[in-house]
């Protein structure tokens, strides 16, 4: 069900169509000059118009409470349009701060258990306001063999990729890889260097590196261990972050163009 949140559907379409719009301008920006770096993007993270819809997808991922318990009952009985602009408020005038993240752990198919660092519904909006900023500048870089995270893409058009070069390309040969623990190892140096390629803007980077570094909150035989390996490592992005996803694939575009770039031309047909 698409929440209005008190505003009428004819407003609430102007929001989408003037987000939409600046994400395309954003993309093509970004598409007719390679090398232009963004330096004014945190006035946009912080848009009404941006928070507005960032809210709205995550209240359609619903998802769990972060650190503070804070559900999305409980800022809808508040009300969500004065929620947003107290959050802007913080944004604006620079005193936003990441709260730790609640740690959890899901079973995988394996077996094995995964961890998952749930961000609190305050820093997942953010993330998302970020995201819907971001993604439309380093969308226009990907590669057109990367699929997943991207918009439209899946890994199953990758599969249906493969299966073209191999049933009608007359292709034999078919690599399947994994990346071990990717999102957990993703060192924090070179990936900022990725993003400061494109982004020039120090608050949105600095940003970012506050939720790289976030501390990790886990309820552990009724006591709540504190702990900040990431910090200590400077490596990863946690699995349960909304801004996850746009900073692996960002960081991943660096080994898919060694990849291409080593390749014969002509041989290896590749989809990652």
């Amino acid at each position: 069900m698409v929440r209005t949140m008190g505003l009428a559907p004819s407003l609430l379409t102007q929001v989408r169509n003037r987000v939409r719009k600046l994400q395309r301008a954003l993309y093509v920006k970004a598409k007719t000059e390679p090398d232009f770096r963004f330096y004014s993007l945190w006035d946009k993270v912080y848009r009404i118009d941006v928070l507005v819809i960032a809210y709205q997808r995550c209240r359609a991922n619903r998802g769990s409470h972060g650190v503070d318990g804070q559900r999305f009952e409980d800022i809808e009985n508040t009300g969500p349009m004065e929620w947003l602009a107290q959050l802007r408020e913080e944004l604006k005038s620079g005193g936003y701060r990441p709260q730790p993240l609640r740690l959890v752990w899901i079973p995988k198919k394996n077996g094995k258990l995964r961890s998952l660092g749930i961000p609190c519904i305050r820093d997942r909006v953010v993330q998302i306001a970020v995201n819907l900023t971001l993604q439309a500048i380093f969308e226009a870089d990907m590669q057109p063999s990367q699929y997943g995270f991207r918009p439209r893409r899946d890994a199953k058009e990758a599969v249906r990729q493969v299966h073209h070069y191999t049933a009608r390309a007359g292709l034999r040969d078919v690599v399947d890889t994994d990346l071990r623990d990717y999102f957990n190892t993703i060192p924090h140096g070179p990936l900022m260097k990725c993003l400061a390629r494109r982004i020039s803007d120090g608050r949105v980077l600095r940003l970012i590196k506050q939720w790289l570094e976030v501390a990790v909150i886990e309820l552990i035989d009724g006591k709540l261990r504190r702990t900040n390996e990431a910090k200590h490592t400077h490596r990863g992005s946690a699995q349960g972050s909304v801004i996850s996803p746009l900073l692996a694939n960002v960081y991943f575009r660096r080994f898919i163009l060694a990849w291409e770039n080593l390749a014969m031309p002509n041989v290896c047909m590749q989809r990652l």
